[in-house]
């Protein structure tokens, strides 16, 4: 029986996720719209990440962007939360169905009961039943049952009394509780919180990506800087020898020699702060991963070659364009709309509360005759009732209470709504600026950076031929190190805030298995 209780129970778990599944196909339209594939969901599939058994290559796991984000897809435990979490809302949904289903109700109870004076008396009897129950959609519930019990008398004249009841109940609101609109209202809600949960878990895949880019280019980033500040170290290494050796020669003071000296302790500090700062970021990543903190990781730098090299993104559309697509798509926002609805409903739920409650029970039981062996009940012999439950609204003080919460509840998610859709185009109007500028200073930054090379040299050949301080040539080198590293932050700033534009109008089509889209791709 263990065995078989076991095999039921996986039986049944398998039965529920297919339905899950099912439910999650009916939700996909309301909450995604017409023509949107419905979400494969499987909760029981996430493992951590670990180590392959024969090892990374070298001890090191290289990784390019598409890689990360598969990696992320796969053990991410944010986007793993975000799986269980619309689960969650699949199972609520399964339970207020099965409320309404036909449900089988069996009991069975036995008892064994002695007594040892005035003479000893062992009885053992039974108390059985099987029947069902249903809501109806009208607010009323349907139950009905088949009962047997008997009594054995263990000692004595070892007698058998058997006796079965047969019952029908339907019990019916009249006034409030009345009607299928209230009646189903928790399974009307649990239907909306399941589109809701559906579309919060896509924006959550979508913010997903979004998080593991910008930590992935933070990295390249620190790495770009170290490779400029190793560039910079080299060239100060080089300016120092220089100035010692035309000191010798009594071309350059000493003091132009210490200035040199100390320009290059400044980049030998400053290297050892954007080590530290590529190991931040490493970590920063590799959490987001759910990479264990001490498996090394290297990254392609082609990703950052080609985010150098490729042009900047362009708008296909006016700012005033993008605003009314965001108000139109945006899932949160067509949350907070159909939360609007749900507040409405929850006032009428309350304001018929209010009403005095009239309930009609209607019931037959037919019984058998006792005896030593079993007998049907006696259908022709059945006894009906009718009975009326009333409650006065005399007292409505609870019931007064929660209407006018609900009335509040109403009026803040008309507010809500409101602020929902100025923040999303006061989000969007920022971002759109911003992008806006960064490409005014991306321009910038890379005359500055080509200025900046052209000084170098310049100051370089000046300093050589003993035209120039040291300290001109040190400034030139600074500047340059310094507007090299302001380009490719803004480089890397642009293109995260240009994914953030495209989730702010709902236009990252995210692969679930992959959170890869195809606006990922460098233009």
């Amino acid at each position: 029986m263990l065995l078989l209780g076991a095999c039921t129970t996986e039986r049944r778990l398998v039965k529920l996720d297919g339905r899950v599944g099912r439910l999650l196909g009916e939700a996909t339209a309301p909450a995604l719209g017409e023509g949107a594939t419905p979400e494969a969901l499987s909760i029981d599939g996430y493992r951590p990440w670990r180590p392959p058994e024969e090892g990374l290559p070298e001890g090191v796991l290289s990784l390019d962007l598409q890689g990360a984000l598969e990696l992320a897809a796969k053990h991410s435990r944010s986007y793993q939360n975000a799986r269980e979490n619309l689960y969650q809302s699949a199972l609520s949904l399964v339970g207020q169905q099965h409320l309404w289903e036909w449900n089988p109700i069996h009991n069975l109870s036995l008892l064994f009961r002695t007594r040892q004076s005035p003479e000893s008396e062992s009885t053992f009897s039974t108390e059985e039943s099987l029947g069902f129950s249903k809501r109806l959609a009208a607010g009323g519930r349907l139950t009905g049952s088949l009962a047997l019990s008997t009594l054995r008398y263990c000692s004595g004249d070892r007698s058998v009394n058997i006796g079965s009841l047969a019952s029908l109940t339907l019990t019916q609101p009249l006034l409030a509780g009345a009607g299928k609109r209230v009646a189903r209202e928790p399974l009307t809600q649990a239907e909306r919180n399941l589109v809701y949960a559906l579309r919060n878990y896509v924006r959550a895949r979508k913010a997903l990506l979004l998080d593991i880019a910008e930590k992935y280019y933070n990295v390249l980033n620190a790495e770009a800087d170290l490779q400029i500040g190793q560039m910079t170290y080299e060239s100060l290494k080089y300016s120092q020898d220089r100035s010692l050796a035309m000191s010798e020669g009594g071309r350059v003071t000493q003091i132009d020699v210490d200035q040199a000296r100390q320009r290059l302790l400044t980049a030998e500090s400053n290297l050892v702060s954007y080590r530290e700062s590529i190991q931040n970021a490493k970590d920063a990543l590799k959490v987001a991963l759910a990479i264990p903190l001490e498996t090394e990781i290297a990254l392609s730098q082609k990703d950052l070659t080609v985010l150098l090299s490729a042009s900047l993104p362009e708008p296909d559309c006016t700012l005033e364009e993008a605003v009314a697509q965001a108000l139109r798509d945006r899932l949160d926002l067509a949350n907070a709309r159909d939360a609007l609805e749900d507040a409405r409903r929850a006032v009428e739920i309350a304001r018929d509360d209010m009403r005095a409650k009239l309930d009609l029970t209607l019931s037959a039981t037919a019984r058998g005759t006792q005896g030593n062996r079993i007998h049907a009940p006696r259908l022709g012999k059945a006894e009906f009732s009718a009975a009326l439950d009333a409650d006065l609204p005399l007292d409505r003080t609870t019931q007064a209470i929660a209407l006018r919460r609900a009335m509040i509840d109403l009026g803040r998610q008309e507010r809500e709504l409101e602020q929902a859709r100025e923040e999303i185009t006061q989000s969007l109007r920022r971002t759109w600026n911003t992008l806006l500028s960064y490409r005014q200073r991306i321009a910038i930054q890379k005359l500055s950076v080509s200025l900046a090379e052209k000084r170098v040299e310049n100051t370089r050949m000046l300093f050589e031929d003993g035209r120039i301080a040291i300290r001109e040539y040190l400034d030139a080198q600074d500047d340059l190190s310094n507007a090299r590293n302001s380009l490719t932050r803004q480089l890397v700033s642009n293109r995260i805030c240009w994914l953030q534009l495209l989730h702010q109008r709902e236009e990252l089509p995210v692969d679930p298995g992959t959170l890869w889209c195809e606006q990922m791709e460098m233009p």
